[in-house]
């Protein structure tokens, strides 16, 4: 779903990807960019809190773009 919505709001470059160990990656990609870990090993890297923080954030710029 996500990446029809992706796809539809004109992130064309979006795709998604199955890493080693079946690990599957979801890249929502514009002229806007920034990919960068939240885990390592199965651990959480970041709180919580900045997760809810960078989905609102992600969300502001799919309302832009419709």
């Amino acid at each position: 779903l996500q990446h029809s919505v992706a796809i539809n709001s004109g992130f064309r470059n979006s795709g998604i990807t199955v890493g080693r160990g079946g690990k599957v990656m979801m890249a929502v990609r514009s002229t806007h960019c920034l990919e960068v870990p939240l885990t390592h090993k199965g651990k959480l890297m970041v709180s919580e809190e900045y997760i809810e923080f960078l989905v609102h954030i992600a969300n502001g710029k799919m309302e832009e773009n419709t």
